[in-house]
């Protein structure tokens, strides 16, 4: 149940339906949504990052499939059953603010799946904090930002506040020196 990048062949259908169903009533009445369009840009960020990775980090963690035994003839074959999707991230680069020159990561997507425990959850949430900070570290962006749409966004922002971030409405920052320093310390 490890991180592993996006893969544009398999993991995109997961990603959208997760996103749409769990997600997607927080949009509703303000912007048109359409799964063709964000299976569009999962597609091209997953395929993107095969070649830089240093653009967008889009990341999934799923539960490996239970082997299936099937009987043909007089062989025995086993194949691996579905792949559950349990969280996704998704990171970019190049914000900035109005007032200020220096680059910013920004979130896309923090999405897990609903249906599991609350502890796992929270373990899904604060290890896709631990991939934005690696991931902008090693890009050199000096600041990361996560948001959130949703109406009940404070225990979200409480995880980013317990790491460190300073917490503004819907927003969290942090310098990602600060943030890497933090993370050392939790290791």
């Amino acid at each position: 149940m490890a991180w592993v990048l996006a893969d544009p062949l398999v993991d995109v259908d997961a990603i959208v339906e997760l996103a749409d169903s769990h997600y997607g009533q927080a949009v509703q009445g303000i912007v048109n949504r359409s799964r063709e369009v964000f299976r569009h840009r999962v597609t091209v960020a997953a395929t993107e990052q095969i070649f830089n990775k240093y653009r967008e980090f889009l990341a999934v963690n799923k539960t490996l499939g239970e082997p299936v035994w099937e009987q043909i003839g007089e062989y025995v074959n086993v194949r691996t059953g579905a792949d559950k999707l349990r969280g996704f991230c998704w990171f970019d680069r190049g914000g900035y603010t109005t007032y200020s020159n220096e680059e910013i990561s920004n979130s896309k997507f923090h999405s897990v799946d609903l249906s599991l425990p609350a502890k796992q959850r929270l373990r899904l949430v604060n290890e896709m904090i631990d991939q934005h900070i690696l991931w902008a570290n090693q890009c050199g962006i000096p600041i990361i930002c996560s948001t959130s749409i949703l109406a009940n966004q404070a225990g979200f922002m409480q995880v980013h506040e317990k790491r460190g971030f300073s917490v503004n409405g819907s927003y969290a920052w942090i310098r990602t020196e600060k943030a890497m320093e933090l993370l050392n310390d939790r290791g």
